[in-house]
C-alpha cells in the first residue's frame, strides 16, 4: 500500500509541474501587443472599389434622373476636382455639360462615371483642386 501512495505523490507532482509549465506557456502566449489603432484610410482593393462604384451607380439610375441632369452632375465634379469648389461658375458648368452631351455617354456609362468619381473623392483617392 505504500507504494500506491508514493506513486500517487508521484503523479500529483509530476502533474503539478506539468500545470506549472502549461501556465507558464498561456501566459507567455497569452501576451500580445495592443491592436494599433491608425486614423489612416483603410487599403481598398481595385475589386472593392469597382464593387462600390458599380453599387453607387446602380442606386444613382434608380433616382430616374434625366440624361441632362446627369450631364450637368458629371460636368460639376469634374470641374469641381479639376478648379476647386469657389473657382467653378455656373457658365463653365453649362460649357462642359453640353460637351459630355455631345460626346455620346449612354446613361449607365454617365452614372457610371459620377458614382466613380464620388467614391474616388471620398475615400481621398482623388485630389480637389
Amino acid at each position: 500500500m505504500s507504494n500506491n501512495s508514493d506513486l500517487g505523490s508521484n503523479e500529483d507532482s509530476g502533474l503539478e509541474i506539468n500545470l506549472l509549465k502549461w501556465l507558464e506557456q498561456l501566459k507567455e502566449y497569452r501576451k500580445t501587443e495592443p491592436e494599433k489603432i491608425t486614423t489612416e484610410p483603410e487599403e481598398t482593393s481595385d475589386v472593392d472599389l469597382k464593387e462600390m462604384i458599380n453599387v453607387a451607380a446602380y442606386f444613382l439610375s434608380q433616382n430616374q434622373l434625366s440624361y441632362n441632369e446627369l450631364c450637368w452632375l458629371l460636368a460639376e465634379k469634374q470641374l469641381i476636382i479639376q478648379k476647386g469648389d469657389e473657382n467653378v461658375s455656373l457658365n463653365d458648368i453649362r460649357k462642359k455639360a453640353e460637351q459630355i452631351f455631345r460626346s455620346s455617354c449612354t446613361y449607365d456609362e454617365l452614372c457610371w462615371l459620377i458614382s466613380e468619381l464620388k467614391i474616388l473623392t471620398e475615400k481621398k483617392l482623388l485630389e480637389i483642386g
